[in-house]
């Protein structure tokens, strides 16, 4: 596309090529902005940034929580320090500080011929050392070293950098000179969000200087059992810690919503960040209790306290230990029902993680990994490579790959699709496959191609009728007797629209299986937009509407003698899996890390009691009660 585009707000201007330019202008929600485009594209260019805009880029929506500075003000309550929780988790040990030990770098350089060769060295070598870990990344780490890697492309600091090496300035302090102050700036932003990717950007920066300097990355190590206190992180230092020592982070600064965070969730790091001053009064070597659940750090706690503290440690472990333990046995009841307990899939890092924590098989490969962020539609050969890779993984365990469900909030740059008024009920899921035969025709070579035969199964995804089946399965047909393969493929099909629940007997007459895809069936049964921050709270799964498309589903399948499972959120929700039980569904497949959670419930239950208690909540009026009967349940 031929333009070039800048948004404007609060009475300054940014390239929209640039992520800094556009993070500090500060908008917030509700903000006027105006964009301006130049250039043959113009019109077209406006349209699709406007319809990004307005669809919430997929952003995910967030509670709000307790601002950092609100939270340093606090006291400190029986030798306790109050925090924010940025990851939950009890962790007991000894405080060790790391602070970050400042690269130095020259003012002068030495001509700028020499300077602009080092500078473009250094970007070369850091681009090549993010793809690396982008390559060998999932889910939040994956993200937040593609958003580096699109920071360092920025041509306000590419611009700005050599601007200064004109000048005479070494490479290193042209880079730290322009990267500084916008980082500051941002840091100095009333909105949190914003303050915290300050963050990103002083990692960037030291890591180039780290380069230009010649100082190699490394692992972060310290003593056994060692809470980490630091006055700040950056991500990439979480990246490097050591996990086999360091069993909590306790931060002055930082903020929930800071990649800090996220990346410690995503380990299972227990964290707690915006501390405050009160922090640095804490000498190495301290006992400490981190209570991260708690937003709280106990300091040199007396021996009852230390005691019971270790006693909760330990259960907990044991728990964990013991469902991980039990985690390869067969997912039954306690009545002797078999439940399947399958995993979500997105590549195939996450195949490694759902094998070693039990699940029997993946009840979804989300293949859009494979099609997104690239200029072309991948080859057949790259599909089967992957795929294959995937099932190999797996050991022979069931592997159902969702066709390609891009479209609406996941356009693909190659696919000439116009923007949408209402993107989620355009053209997405299998309808972009049937709007472009070769793509699935492709796709369904590619995942027949896979050995063992059999292995793989082929799930449609937004089917709202019958027809869009039929079509699906006559490719299917097709291309296995062109591959001369003898036996039937498994062909299932997502309910995620409520026309697709409603005449579930009648999809299950020719689906080979149904699984539930509790997100967005919720969404379209709610009529609420879950990228709408306006109504997003309001959006839960557990509502009886909902409950009650489920069990017609469920009805529906079982006329014709077809399972139907959960691959949606609600398959990794505790609260929800009894009551699912209870209304039929006979496959889990949740996030590989929760697994061992769900088999081992799963094996408390048994089915008529599920079923009472799925009848009570089909009964409830709304998903607050819904919930606190499933409490009630639990206790």
């Amino acid at each position: 596309m031929q333009a070039a585009s800048e948004i404007e707000c609060h009475d300054k201007t940014a390239d929209l090529r640039s992520p800094i330019g556009l993070l500090s202008l500060g908008v917030r929600h509700d903000d006027s902005i105006t964009l301006t485009a130049e250039g043959p594209d113009a019109a077209t260019a406006i349209a699709a940034i406007a319809d990004l805009i307005l669809g919430g880029m997929d952003e995910p929506i967030e509670t709000p929580r307790i601002p950092p500075s609100a939270v340093a003000t606090r006291p400190a309550i029986d030798g306790a320090l109050l925090g924010v929780t940025a990851a939950p988790g009890l962790a007991i040990g000894q405080a060790r500080w790391f602070r970050h030990a400042e690269i130095t770098v020259p003012e002068q350089g030495e001509g700028i011929a020499v300077e602009q060769e080092r500078f473009t060295a250094a970007l070369a070598t850091l681009a090549a050392r993010l793809a690396d870990q982008a390559r060998h990344a999932r889910g939040a780490e994956q993200a937040i070293v593609a958003a580096h890697a699109a920071l360092l492309d920025d041509p306000m600091l590419l611009e700005g950098t050599h601007a200064r090496i004109a000048s005479g300035q070494s490479a290193g302090h042209a880079w730290r000179a322009t990267i500084r102050p916008l980082a500051d700036g941002l840091r100095g932003s009333a909105d949190q969000r914003l303050a915290e990717r300050a963050d990103d950007m002083l990692d960037l920066e030291r890591r180039l200087l780290g380069v230009i300097a010649g100082v190699e990355d490394a692992t972060i190590r310290f003593p056994a059992d060692t809470i980490l206190l630091a006055d700040d992180l950056l991500p990439s230092d979480v990246l490097a810690l050591d996990r086999s020592t360091v069993v909590g982070i306790c931060v002055a600064r930082g903020g929930p919503t800071s990649h800090v965070a996220i990346l410690a969730a995503t380990i299972g790091l227990p964290a707690l960040v915006a501390v405050g001053p009160a922090l640095s009064a804490v000498a190495d070597g301290t006992s400490v209790i981190l209570e991260a659940t708690d937003a709280l750090i106990r300091v040199d706690p007396d021996a009852d306290t230390l005691g019971a503290a270790r006693v909760r440690l330990v259960q907990a472990d044991m728990r964990r230990a013991d469902m991980l333990a039990r985690a390869g046995d067969e997912c039954r009841m306690a009545d002797g029902t078999r439940i399947e307990a399958f995993a979500n899939l997105g590549a195939i890092g996450d195949a490694r993680l759902a094998v070693d924590n039990g699940a029997e098989g993946s009840g979804l490969l989300r293949t859009e990994f494979l099609f997104l962020e690239r200029d072309s539609a991948p080859t057949v050969a790259e599909q089967t490579a992957d795929y294959q890779a995937i099932a190999d993984m797996l050991d022979g365990r069931p592997l159902i790959v969702r066709l390609l469900d891009i479209g609406g909030d996941k356009p693909a740059p190659y696919l000439p699709m116009a923007a949408e008024e209402n993107p989620a009920l355009g053209l997405r899921g299998i309808r972009v496959g049937l709007a472009y035969p070769q793509l699935l025709e492709d796709q369904v070579r590619a995942i027949l191609s896979v050995r063992p035969v059999g292995q793989c199964r082929i799930m449609v995804p937004m089917i709202a009728s019958l027809d869009e089946l039929r079509a699906v399965r006559d490719v299917v047909d097709r291309i296995a007797g062109e591959l001369g393969l003898l036996k039937r493929v498994a062909v299932g099909v997502m309910i995620e629209t409520p026309a697709a629940a409603v005449t579930a007997d009648l999809i299950a007459a020719e689906a080979d299986f149904l699984s539930i895809g509790t997100n967005d069936l919720t969404q379209y049964a709610l009529a609420m937009d879950r990228g709408n921050p306006a109504v997003a709270a309001g959006i839960d799964g557990l509502h009886p509407a909902v409950l009650r498309l489920i069990a017609q589903t469920c009805e529906g399948g079982a006329r014709h003698d077809r399972w139907t499972g959960v691959c949606g959120g609600l398959a990794s929700d505790l609260a929800a899996v009894p009551i699912l039980i209870g209304l039929g569904v006979t496959e889990l497949s949740s996030s590989p890390a929760i697994i061992p959670e769900v088999k081992a419930l799963v094996g408390t239950l048994a089915l008529d009691t599920c079923r009472a208690h799925a009848a009570k909540a089909l009964a409830c009026a709304s998903a607050a009660e819904v919930r606190s009967l499933a409490r009630e349940f639990a206790a």
